[in-house]
């Protein structure tokens, strides 16, 4: 047993002598002695007793030892026939060793055995091969086989060992031996043989005479698993066999014959057929390295290609091995051969007679011969040698040419699909160096000549591909094979176009030098196109393929650079020439089915998807035809709608294929706007598709298919994420592309993408919605009516934050349109994140922060943004709502002025808090993210609101905040998000508070501004903040209390009082003062909803349409449930809702019924759509509310108004004048000085007291009132204050730059002037407008602009109303009735598509009947192909235009946007009603002062909306003694409603109060009257105001200037409805003014008589008898109407009728409301004539006793003597009446029109609707030269009975009277009655 130390010494021994060899001298004993102890001392194996030196039995020490130890076979002794003996049991046992020992004997010699020589190793071996062959017959002997016997050849072999056989043919001197060959040859069975390598042996026998020798040799090469051999396997036993295999080669050309080796010779077989099928068996088994090894003795190479002259059968195996030689070789099968050389191979072959052989036998059509292969093989062999240009165009010229001839009929499909599979090859080699970017001149040409082959083939190549020629089965696979080359070549050109443009834009950016050359195979895409068949189905599918890569390029634009770009647009416009052409073929020329078919290919609709998105207008015209002509549509939403319906997933698919191209390539090229464009318009029809409601995709469940992991609900979040991106990718990539384009250009489709941004948002929720069905999270997202934010919804918001941060750099932008549109988007995104809680990012906060204070002036005054003050002030307070919220600043309290404040008073977000405890408003769930509230008034902007700072004014304590609740979604209808704020709004009205657990409160600090301390930037930016915040409240208040409350109410409720659903409110009257907000609200809210209450019953009355409604969709936003719902029925020409209409719906049963706020409405060709909200409190239960149910619709009422109203008392605590508004503090009247106020007189040209009032209004800061009894010039004095104003404003600063034109950087300070009513505040702009400054007009200009609606603004003040102005500045700007002409030709388009659709569905109804008439036929067929592309060209010409139509429109918008504002700034005085100055136009303008006229008829609500602007004072005039606020609510009045704000102002402080004291309207007799009882005698006359009203009537007896005339038998009557009437007064009245005209027959009475009474029923009593007896046009010369209905108005003769009268009458009801009497007793200029039953009212009211006892002490009293007897009616002579007019209006009719609801109004409108104060159409006054602003007058024209107006509800018709018999009116003979 060796030991470790020995092995170790043997091991260290070995490797120095194979590391440096040794020769037998220096092998002394010290080196063989223990290499040899060590060998000898192993064992034999166990198993078989044989020694195992060379096998993997044996270890590597072992086999380098015994590998060493070879040279002791050179030596003789004992030891060494010792170690003879074992080396002969290991080679006669082991197969292995065998094998081994050839191996070592092979590599032995550069090792061991490195240090002999060749000749003595050669002849070292040479002994040892016959030692080897002693040692094999010796045991073949031994084994009992005789080898002297001539009986050997019939031994059996089996008797044979397997090693020694093995030997045998493992040692060629062995092998050649005669005694052993014969036993070889008789093909022993193997069995423990070695697999690899073969034995040299073999090699010999597959080309031995004997076939079984050659199979049985055959057999055991084929079991070899390692092929070809490894190189160190090659031994020489190897390199001798096959010296004498190429031999026999050799000598069979040469017909030799051998005389060395005759044994082997003797049995090469002599067929050389057999001969080379058995070399080509050896040659796959040769290691590549001996077969490119250049041999002086063996040339393989040279054997096999210099047999290639050969003929014979043998030629083919020839022909195989040099197949075999170019796959294993490649390129070194020409390593030493000349260039020429290979083309002299390829000449061989093609002119050998026997491969033409080869090619005419064949017969199979679908075979595919191997002898046609080494063409491609040998292409690749020569690919980079000069010669491959000439011989690939031979080789493809031989193949598609010569080899096409007829004698090879049979062989032509084969022959020609060889030269395009070499074709392919080739190409794709190609394109695979192409890829790679090799620019090398070899390449080049290899390309060219590529380039060049396919084009001069192309024809051929083509029609194979595509002609009918070929189209026989026999040719089939050819035909696709040929297909396959043409697309591979024009998918090929189309990656080189895109390449080209990838490195000319890395050219012009300097990253690379290299400049490419864009050139493609024109002629293969025209013959291509030439050749597509109409029906040829795979062809077309595969050209719409290779369009669909490169559809998104679009030509490109040439100001970048001229030349490279010219190529690729010529090469873009090559390849798509003819595309358009043969996509209509295919689609126009086959039936439905078929196209159906061809989209319904795997990756057709994908590739459609992908073609309908592109730029180009062809490629997108070939997918519509092909979709239109598959699906029966016609325009590109509707194709889009027809893709993703029936072929959802590849139409999905598409779209993300598109997407990320464009992804990919914008970033790339100078510019991408054309298909940026193109995508965005592209985009929005997707979006509008999938979500829109009702009918978007997204909300069908069918569509999502929820289940399916692949189907649409689960694709996305991928596509959200792909259309985010391409929006960031366009924000990001403009500035760079606007260098090329000119501004206008840009800005359209900038602003086009900003919208679709818009409008992408907008369906986030759907979208979210959608993707969630497919997740298992959708069913734990809903706790009760809210919904969670989903995970993927997480990851939307996720995908939005680099679009903030790229859209964040538009607000640089100088455009304001853009600016506008930018800032919209901006809003919205925040509003996303606010909502979801998620934050943006802080590179998007940063930038964002940079803006804000970018607006800032700098030292020069010179802002560095342009955005307005407005849209920084919400830019700031929306990113106020993303800060830390560990600590909050909860005050800043400033030192000077130091104002004292009570000490309990809570700030006003906690008093909005505090006040809901004890409301019945409906409250809402509170949510966790209720730090910030979203307000939103209109869609597109919304606004963002933070409730957790307050202003105090107490240094003392800091006040505690409570924790509003919010809303976590918003709405997504994108009309109006009306989410939930804090406050009273948050916590509901009318309800009791749910107990909410109480937030933790956050950590509050408080900032002093101390005095006379430095301003740090922290403090600077708070206050910035805080008035941000402040200014968001005012102009955004939340409003959806009011929502939640009132649609909540069952509409079917009866009574006075609202339904609430909670506690009710307790009713507060309204007290002069108030402690604090809380008490504010507490008071004024319950009332404005019993308003709002009192408004629906009045709606009840009116006559509104009903339409049946659809419900679509349903889904919840915060505690409101939001419903899509749709009408298909055709309404009414003017019917239509706005976003404040409130509509009702009723279940068809008419069981129950829900009001709804409309959310959104437009209308469709199909029908109406409209989003609708409602709030469905628990105690409703479900009222059926389902998806697909139908209910009856109708108009409920409007909420313009109560909004604004509501609006104002939310925002009222943020108010500049909110302290004085809850405790009145009126400023004294000023110390005026003489002159100022004869200056004052002068300069205006008005009288003292209205001097006075101007000066001191101008001079206080706050309120301040002007109270104008009637005639006293209120009018007059507003003239005046606004021309003083105007006078003492500063100059706005005017910015000049050289060379530019001077602008005003700043706006000119304005006044606010509001009035109540249209009327009111027409006539003060007609006044400005006409340049009144006073009584007297100025010539000096006076830009006056009345805000409101077109049929609300008079038509005297239509020329500066804003509508007005704004058209008349774009008649100079946009071109006339575009969008019109625009809508005409969609229109007619649309017809004509429809036409041509009907007239081939009628050809194909014709065509489907005709039989036995092909002439018929083809006629038919063709006129088909017309209309179909005639269809086609219209869609086109359809889309184009809607697209521009919408374009057109929007930049109208733009411009008109633009515009208006432009007029609003210029404007000195904005007019708008009350109401209108809610409107969020105003929004961006700032305000020095508003005034108010007819203040004290407007309620408070009302007067607090224009106090919404920041402004020093507000100025009201009016007069309290004159007609109250209109209020509907009789239990609303009881507790002072309809108190106005100039009403509790002036109880504060009576003496500040303004009196303008010179009347100059009446007559002195008549204003005597009202001076004495209602002015207490400060009322005075004007000048010569008995001059300037005396008429020629006043001198007669029975008239005069004042009457009042005593109607003794009088009685009061009802009528039907709440009114009143007295018959005999009218007869009275009547009578009057018959004899007045008869009297004064010269005088023209037209205009300037008014007929007033207190009543309606007594109105209309009046008109009908006058009607009767001066016929119904009358009523166009004298004017009826109520007291409240003549406020503002005049005339010169008043009949005044007090109708009560009647013994048992102890109270006269609003006929004693000495507002409404003073009204009635000043509406005369020259005469004021009152008709009453003096008893009854002096006994009934102490004014009216004042009024009478006046009249009987100046005896302008007088009796009424004689009286009709209705009971005694006397004959009546028939007297002939003119015929009736048609239009004649009874009474009945007349009724009815009162009833009649107003014509619906837009809602997206400036002025509110028209008021319920508005008159009837009928009684509609005519104006005059004496006419004044006059108040609109309610349907009924009644004031209320409990208060100052009487219960305004709808009169039916008086009943008529019998005409009387006998009149003792103007009788021929009776006299009148009073003498």
């Amino acid at each position: 047993m060796t030991s470790d130390v020995e092995l170790s010494k043997v091991k260290t021994l070995l490797t120095s002598v194979r590391d440096t060899p040794v020769n037998t001298v220096d092998g002394a004993e010290d080196i063989l002695q223990p290499l040899y102890l060590y060998l000898m001392n192993i064992p034999p194996s166990a198993p078989d007793n044989t020694y195992h030196w060379f096998c993997s039995r044996a270890n590597q020490l072992t086999i380098g030892a015994a590998t060493f130890l070879l040279r002791l076979f050179a030596y003789d002794s004992p030891r060494v026939d010792d170690w003879k003996r074992r080396l002969k049991s290991c080679l006669s046992g082991c197969c292995q060793c065998i094998r081994g020992f050839g191996e070592v004997k092979a590599s032995s010699r550069t090792t061991y055995f490195g240090a002999f020589s060749d000749d003595v190793l050669r002849s070292f071996y040479s002994k040892f091969d016959d030692w080897e062959l002693s040692v094999v017959v010796e045991t073949l002997v031994r084994t009992g086989i005789d080898l002297s016997s001539s009986r050997l050849a019939s031994r059996t072999p089996q008797e044979v060992p397997q090693p020694l056989l093995y030997h045998m043919v493992s040692n060629m001197r062995v092998f050649r031996d005669p005694r052993v060959l014969p036993l070889i040859r008789a093909c022993p069975p193997i069995s423990t043989w070695p697999l690899d390598p073969p034995p040299p042996g073999l090699f010999v026998l597959v080309m031995d005479e004997s076939s079984a020798v050659r199979q049985w040799a055959k057999a055991q090469i084929t079991k070899s698993t390692q092929v070809p051999m490894l190189e160190h396997q090659f031994v020489a036993g190897h390199e001798l066999a096959l010296q004498a295999v190429t031999r026999a080669l050799t000598l069979s050309r040469e017909g030799e014959e051998t005389t060395t080796d005759s044994v082997i010779s003797n049995s090469f077989s002599s067929d050389s057929s057999e001969l080379w099928a058995g070399f080509s068996h050896i040659l796959r088994h040769l290691p590549t390295e001996v077969l490119a090894k250049p041999s002086e003795e063996i040339g393989y190479r040279r054997i096999v290609t210099g047999h290639l002259h050969d003929i014979g059968r043998h030629f083919s195996d020839i022909l195989k091995c040099l197949l075999f030689l170019l796959k294993r070789l490649g390129n070194k099968l020409w390593q030493g051969e000349g260039p020429e050389y290979p083309q002299v191979v390829f000449d061989a072959i093609k002119d050998n007679p026997s491969f033409s052989d080869m090619l005419q036998d064949l017969k199979s059509a679908g075979e595919k011969p191997w002898f046609l292969s080494w063409f491609g093989e040998y292409l690749a062999t020569i690919s980079d040698s000069a010669i491959y240009r000439d011989v690939l165009a031979r080789i493809v010229d031989f193949l598609c040419e010569e080899l096409q001839h007829e004698r090879f009929q049979e062989a032509r499909p084969a022959i020609m699909y060889s030269a395009v599979r070499v074709s392919v090859f080739i190409f794709l080699s190609d394109v695979i160096l192409n890829v790679r970017k090799t620019q090398s001149d070899e390449t080049l040409s290899r390309r060219m000549a590529v380039s060049s082959v396919l084009d001069i083939h192309a024809e051929v190549f083509i029609s194979v591909a595509f002609s009918r020629l070929y189209a026989s089965s026999q040719w089939k696979e050819v035909r696709g094979a040929a297909r396959e080359l043409i697309t591979t070549s024009l998918t090929q050109d189309a990656n080189e176009i895109s390449k080209s443009i990838t490195t000319s834009c890395e050219f012009l950016a300097g990253r690379t030098k290299v400049f490419p050359v864009c050139a493609i195979r024109e002629q293969m895409w025209k013959k291509t196109y030439e050749s597509l068949q109409t029906n040829d189905t795979d062809g077309v599918i595969a050209i719409i393929a290779i369009i669909a890569q490169f559809s998104h390029i679009d030509f490109l634009n040439k100001a970048c650079v001229q030349t490279p770009f010219d190529a690729i647009n010529r090469c873009l416009d090559i390849s798509r020439s003819g595309f358009l052409d043969v996509v209509s073929k295919l689609a126009n020329y086959n039936q439905r089915s078929f196209v159906l078919d061809v989209l319904g290919r795997p990756g057709v609709a994908r590739d459609i998807m992908v073609l309908m998105l592109s730029p180009i207008e062809d490629l997108q015209g070939a997918a519509k035809t092909l979709v239109g002509q598959a699906f029966d549509v016609d325009v590109r939403i509707d194709c889009f709608r027809a893709l993703l319906s029936n072929l959802s997933d590849s139409s999905f698919e598409g779209i993300f294929s598109f997407l990320e191209r464009y992804i990919h390539y914008a970033p790339q090229v100078p510019e991408a706007c054309s298909l940026s464009k193109s995508l965005v318009q592209c985009l929005t029809d997707v979006i509008e598709v999938l979500c829109s409601s009702p009918d978007g995709l997204l909300h069908d469940s069918s569509f999502l298919r929820s289940k399916d992991k692949e189907a649409p609900a689960a694709q996305i979040p991928r596509l959200w994420n792909l259309m985010t991106r391409s929006i960031t990718v366009i924000f990001k990539r403009t500035p760079l592309w606007s260098e090329y384009f000119e501004i206008p250009d840009m800005t359209v489709w900038m602003r086009d993408a900003l919208i679709f941004g818009r409008d992408l948002l907008a369906q986030w929720r759907v979208m979210e919605s959608a993707s969630v069905t497919a997740t298992d999270e959708s069913s734990s997202l809903l706790t009760g009516k809210v919904r969670k934010l989903s995970r993927m919804g997480k990851n939307m918001m996720s995908d939005l934050q680099p679009v903030l941060t790229e859209l964040a750099r538009w607000l640089r932008l100088s455009d304001e349109e853009l600016l506008h549109q930018s800032f919209a988007l901006l809003q919205t995104l925040l509003e996303c994140f606010r909502t979801t809680d998620i934050p943006p990012s802080e590179a998007s906060l940063t930038k964002l922060n940079r803006h804000v204070e970018a607006s800032r002036k700098d030292k020069s005054g010179i802002s560095k943004t342009k955005l307005d003050a407005s849209r920084i002030a919400q830019l700031e307070d929306a990113l106020t709502s993303f800060e830390e919220k560990e600590v909050e600043v909860v005050s800043v309290v400033r030192a000077p002025p130091a104002r004292p404040t009570k000490p309990h008073e809570l700030p006003p977000q906690k008093a909005q808090a505090a006040a809901r405890k004890q409301s019945d408003v409906v409250r809402r769930k509170p949510t966790n993210n209720d730090q910030l509230k979203p307000d939103v008034m209109k869609g597109a902007f919304p606004k963002f609101q933070r409730l957790s700072t307050s202003t105090s004014t107490s240094v003392s304590k800091a006040p505690t905040l409570l924790s509003a609740p919010s809303s976590e979604y918003s709405s997504d209808s994108g009309s109006e998000a009306e989410t939930v704020q804090g406050g009273l709004v948050a916590l509901g009205k009318f309800q009791r508070s749910p107990k909410v657990k109480k937030p933790t409160e956050r950590r509050q600090v408080k900032l002093l501004d101390i005095q006379n301390q430095a301003k740090s930037a922290t403090m600077e930016r708070l206050h910035r903040r805080e008035d941000a915040r402040r200014r968001a409240l005012r102009l955004k208040p939340d409003i959806t209390g009011l929502h939640r409350t009132l649609l909540s109410w069952n509409y079917d409720h009866d009574g006075p009082n609202p339904p609430t659903v909670a506690q009710k409110a307790p009713l507060l009257h309204v007290p002069d003062t108030f402690q604090d907000y809380q008490h504010y609200l507490r008071v004024f809210e319950p009332l404005l909803l019993l308003e709002c209450w009192s408004q629906i019953i009045q709606a009840k009355e009116n006559v509104e349409g009903v339409y049946d409604c659809k419900i679509t969709s349903k889904h919840f936003t915060d505690d409101f449930v939001d419903f899509d719902a749709t009408i298909s029925e055709p309404v009414q020409k003017d019917w239509r809702l706005g976003e404040t209409d409130v509509v009702l719906l009723r279940h068809p049963e008419g069981k129950k019924s829900i009001m709804m706020k409309v959310q959104s409405f437009r209308t469709t060709p199909f029908g109406s759509q409209m989003g609708l909200r409602c709030f469905v409190h628990s105690t409703m239960g479900d009222i059926g509310l389902h998806i697909n149910t139908v209910w009856s619709l109708k108009k409920a009422f409007s909420l313009s108004t109560l909004h604004r109203e509501y609006g104002a008392l939310m925002a009222l605590p943020h108010y500049d004048l909110f302290q004085m508004i809850l405790t009145p503090k009126l400023s004294g009247m000023p110390p005026l000085q003489q002159h100022e106020v004869q200056h004052t007189m002068s300069a205006h040209h008005v009288n003292e007291p209205q001097a006075r009032a101007i000066i001191g209004s101008l001079k206080i800061d706050g309120f301040a009132l002007i109270q104008g009894p009637p005639g006293t010039g209120k009018t007059s004095t507003i003239c005046g204050l606004v021309e003083a104003f105007l006078q003492k404003r500063p100059r706005a600063t005017t910015s000049i730059h050289v060379g530019k034109t001077a602008t005003s950087s700043e706006s000119v300070k304005k006044i606010l002037l509001c009035a109540p009513s249209n009327a009111a505040i027409d006539e003060i702009a007609g006044r400005l407008k006409e340049g009144y400054r006073g009584p007297q007009r100025k010539a000096s200009s006076l830009k006056v602009v009345r805000v409101g609606t077109e049929k609300a603004i008079d038509i005297s003040v239509k020329e500066v109303s804003l509508d007005y102005l704004v058209e008349q500045k774009l008649n100079g700007q946009t071109p006339n009735n575009t969008s019109k002409d625009a809508h005409n030709e969609i229109n007619v388009l649309r017809g004509e598509i429809e036409q041509v659709k009907q007239i081939k569905q009628q050809k194909l109804e014709e065509l489907a009947s005709v039989r036995d008439n092909n002439a018929r036929m083809v006629v038919l067929e063709e006129e088909i192909k017309k209309l179909n592309s005639r269809r086609m060209t219209l869609t086109q010409q359809f889309d184009r235009l809607k697209d521009q139509q919408k374009s057109d429109s929007r930049t109208l918008d733009a411009i008109r946007r633009r515009v208006r504002m432009e007029v609003l700034q210029e404007a000195d005085v904005i007019c708008c009603t009350l109401s209108g100055a809610g409107h969020e136009t105003l929004e961006q303008l700032d305000f020095e002062m508003v005034i108010i006229d007819e203040a004290a008829q407007s309620i408070e609500l009302s007067s607090l909306i224009p106090l919404k602007f920041p402004c020093q004072r507000c100025i009201m005039v009016g007069d309290p003694q004159q007609l109250a606020p209109t209020v509907l609510s009789q239990e609303a009045c009881k507790y002072r409603y309809n108190q106005s704000l100039f009403v509790r102002l002036q109880k504060h402080r009576p003496d500040a109060v303004h009196l303008l004291s010179i009347q100059y309207r009446m007559h002195p007799d008549i204003s005597r009257l009202p001076s004495r009882i209602f002015y207490q005698g400060r009322l005075l006359d004007g000048p010569d105001m008995d001059v300037k009203t005396k008429q020629p009537w006043h001198l007669h007896p029975k008239f005069g200037t004042y009457r009042f005339f005593n109607v003794n038998r009088g009685l009061e009557t009802s009528t039907n409805g709440h009114s009143l009437r007295n018959a005999t007064e009218s007869q009275v009245a009547l009578a009057l003014y018959a004899r007045l005209c008869k009297e004064f027959s010269d005088i023209d009475f037209d205009f300037r008589v008014g007929i007033v009474s207190m009543y309606r029923g007594q109105v209309m009593e009046l008109q009908r008898a006058f009607e009767q007896r001066f016929g119904r046009d009358i009523k166009g010369r004298v004017h009826f109407h109520t007291v409240d209905g003549f406020q503002g108005q005049e005339k010169d003769i008043i009949i005044l009728s007090c109708v009560r009268a009647g013994p048992g009458v102890q109270s006269v009801g609003f006929l004693s409301d000495v507002r409404r009497m003073n009204v009635a007793i000043t509406r005369a200029r020259s005469s004021l004539f009152i008709l009453g039953h003096a008893p009854t009212l002096e006994r009934s009211d102490e004014n009216w006793r004042k009024i009478v006892q006046d009249a009987r002490e100046r005896s302008l009293l007088t009796e009424v003597r004689r009286f009709p007897s209705p009971s005694k009616p006397k004959k009546q002579p028939v007297v002939t009446l003119p015929p009736r007019p048609d239009d004649l209006v009874t009474p009945k009719s007349f009724a009815e029109s009162s009833r009649r609801p107003p014509s619906s109004k837009p809602s997206q409108t400036i002025e509110e609707q028209p008021s319920m104060k508005d008159p009837p159409a009928n009684l509609t006054i005519p104006r005059d030269v004496g006419q004044k602003r006059r108040l609109a007058e309610g349907v009924n024209g009644e004031p209320s009975t409990s208060g100052p107006h009487e219960t305004r509800t709808t009169q039916p018709p008086p009943k008529r009277f019998k005409k009387e018999k006998g009149s003792i009116f103007i009788p021929k003979k009776n006299k009148v009655m009073f003498l």
